[in-house]
């Protein structure tokens, strides 16, 4: 006895399955390849609210949250709170390092017609779909949307 099969021979029939089974996800991957397919890749979704924010570091531990354009005071994340949004963007940021905008680079925060919420690095185009992290999480950046607005 020489393998699973003792003496007797790999099936013809399951060998050619097999073949075609390989033979279709090679030519599966080039077709998503060529095309560009992703898998899991979110369907087009139109825009409901957005609004670009930079999270710069203040000298006392907590982080200013300015329009970009203006510099112009959003919000304020005291020291101790917005712990999640403290350490996205402080992730994010770290890709910045060693560039002209530095820590101060802007984000863009964005509410779907789909339900989900993203916050976009507009300097490396590295995106965090935000729903994934917990409605607790996601309610600490979708408040970023409104906050200073006046109401309408």
């Amino acid at each position: 006895m020489s393998g699973p099969f003792g003496d007797k021979p790999i099936p013809r029939p399951v060998l050619i399955g097999a073949g075609t089974l390989l033979l279709l996800v090679v030519i599966l991957a080039g077709v998503a390849r060529y095309t560009g397919y992703r898998l899991g890749q979110a369907p087009e979704a139109n825009a409901l609210a957005s609004r670009d924010v930079a999270f710069v570091d203040q000298p006392d531990g907590s982080i200013a949250v300015e329009d970009p354009a203006t510099h112009a005071r959003i919000d304020l994340l005291e020291p101790g709170t917005y712990g999640f949004v403290r350490g996205a963007t402080r992730a994010l940021a770290r890709e910045h390092r060693g560039l002209p905008q530095g820590g101060a680079a802007p984000f863009r925060l964005t509410r779907w017609d789909d339900g989900r919420v993203t916050l976009q690095d507009l300097t490396t185009g590295t995106r965090l779909e935000l729903e994934a992290y917990g409605p607790t999480n996601l309610e600490a950046f979708t408040r970023l949307l409104t906050v200073g607005k006046p109401a309408s």
